[in-house]
């Protein structure tokens, strides 16, 4: 199967291998899922799995970009409508905050342990397009505007992307206990998207309320 994402449709099997392998990848991460758990799990076979994909690295780049498509979606429904930089910004932190499959970090670290370069770049691409393209435009309408400033659009779109990723609840698999007691006790639950926008825009610095 192509995985070009303009394919008109994907058979029931073909969609049910994916549906499968986006909640184990996402629940196991990429090596601690196998086929055999993916083909039990999704009541296939192996066979039908292999006609439709070529082997376990050419399905998590698949489900991983049709994760990135759907973000891109609900990405550009969010800001579709907003009047200023602030509140588009505000409606895409919602976005990635809130989305289960907003948390994109676990993805390109599998990507990168696991994926040849070829299939990297692939992912590399795709992000860039659903993920970084749409931050972009925000940034440059801001820019163009005179809302933003000192920083290109790609700056800013990834300095707010990796500002969002600090905040975002986490999806990957969970950690082993004795790193997470080590860990400081921190949760990012009080932070709004208004919030997070708004220590984007203005830093932590106390600003001048005189009027």
């Amino acid at each position: 199967m192509n995985s070009d994402l303009s394919e008109p449709a994907y058979s029931p099997a073909a969609t049910r291998i994916l549906t499968t392998a986006t909640r184990l990848f996402m629940q196991r991460g990429y090596s601690a899922v196998s086929v055999n758990d993916i083909v039990q799990a999704a009541d296939v076979t192996k066979p039908t799995l292999y006609y439709h994909f070529s082997d376990k690295e050419e399905l998590f780049v698949v489900v991983s970009i049709h994760m990135l498509a759907e973000m891109h979606a609900v990405m550009r429904q969010a800001v579709a409508g907003q009047p200023d930089t602030r509140q588009r910004l505000v409606a895409l932190a919602h976005v990635l905050l809130q989305a289960p499959n907003g948390d994109t970090r676990m993805m390109r670290h599998q990507a990168r342990e696991h994926l040849s370069p070829e299939r990297q770049q692939r992912l590399a691409a795709a992000f860039g397009r659903y993920m970084v393209t749409p931050l972009r435009e925000v940034m440059q309408q801001g820019l163009d505007s005179g809302e933003l400033a000192g920083h290109s659009a790609d700056e800013l779109a990834f300095l707010f992307l990796g500002l969002m990723e600090g905040f975002q609840r986490q999806t990957a698999p969970d950690r082993e206990p004795d790193i997470a007691a080590a860990e400081p006790s921190f949760s990012t639950d009080r932070f709004s998207a208004e919030t997070v926008v708004d220590l984007f825009l203005h830093g932590t610095a106390a600003r001048n309320r005189a009027s």
